[in-house]
Formats: structure tokens, sequence, C-alpha cells
């Protein structure tokens, strides 16, 4: 009857009747009694299964959580970066994650910025497949500091040429008032 345990699932109704002459045995009712019920469970049967689907998932995430290693966030980014990036990485700073770790190898500390990179490539991958726009994609902190920057430099150098054009103002108002200026009284 060990075939029944290997290849029952496969056996229609008909083919399990040819079966109950054997029922006697222990071994072999117990075998027809649960490919009946896995082939017509009854209600019962359906939510003791869910439940022990669910206790077995339970089972697996305390395991995991116990390891520790799963809901680490470095394992957590490895496995869904983009998503890690959008509720987490965006919020931090990203050139700690360069930075070498306190008694940490130079070849640990390379190995860990190439990793990196390669997350950074996915989350790109994505957020370019998603169509985010491309100043907000990840990396691109150096280019929005340049600009930053840029725009700065513009703003100062509009705020020097608004204080030269008031001081030439000034000067040609001298010139009209006889050398006094608005800001002079004569006396």
């Amino acid at each position: 009857m060990w075939n029944a345990e290997r290849y029952g699932a496969q056996l229609n109704s008909e083919e399990l009747r040819e079966f109950d002459i054997l029922n006697y045995d222990y071994e072999i009712n117990w075998h027809l009694k649960n490919i009946r019920t896995k082939m017509s469970p009854t209600s019962e049967e359906l939510k003791s299964r869910s439940v022990t689907v669910k206790n077995r998932r339970l089972a697996y995430l305390d395991k995991l959580v116990l390891d520790g290693k799963y809901f680490s966030e470095d394992a957590m980014r490895e496995r869904e970066p983009y998503l890690h990036h959008e509720f987490v990485g965006k919020f931090q700073d990203p050139s700690a994650r360069g930075m070498a770790r306190p008694g940490e190898r130079w070849s640990e500390t390379l190995m860990r910025r190439c990793e990196e990179a390669i997350l950074v490539s996915k989350i790109r991958e994505e957020q370019q497949r998603l169509g985010v726009d491309e100043m907000e994609w990840v990396g691109n902190e150096r280019n929005q500091q340049q600009q930053e920057e840029e725009e700065e430099e513009e703003e100062d150098e509009d705020e020097e040429e608004e204080e030269h054009d008031v001081e030439e103002g000034n000067e040609e108002a001298k010139k009209v008032n006889g050398g006094v200026s608005s800001t002079e009284v004569r006396i």
C-alpha cells in the first residue's frame, strides 16, 4: 500500500473503491481515509487545514525572528531594495553606507561598497521602470548638490548685480543733485 501513499492523489473515487476490500488493514484504511479526505474535504477539515497552514507560517516567522537575520535592515534592503529606499533609505544619510565601519577590514569595506553599488543599480532600474523623475533617483544626491550650489551662485550673482545697479543709480542721482545724494541733507 506504499503506492497509495505515493500515488494516491492521482486515483479517482472508483479506483479507491477497489481498495475497500483491504480496509481491514489499519495502514491501508488510514491511507484510504486520508486520500478521500483530500479529495472531498468537509468544511471543518478545510478550516483545520487553514489553521495548520497559518500555524506553520507563524512558526517559520518566529524562527526567522529568533535567527535575527531576516528582519535586519541589510536583509530587508537586499530583498526589496526599492521598497526599502522608498520607506527608509531616502531618509538616511547616503554617505554613511560607503564609510568604513569600526573594526572592519579594508576588503570588507570594498565588498560592501560593491554590494551597495549593485543595490543602487537595482533601485535605479526599478525607479526607471516606474517612471520616477530623474531628479529623485537614488544616487543623484551629488547632482542635486551641484545644482543647488549653481542656483546659489546664480542668486549671489543676481544680488551683486542688483547692488551694483543701485550704486550706479545713487552716483547718477548725486550728479543730478549737485553732488549730494538723496540720503544726504543740504544745509
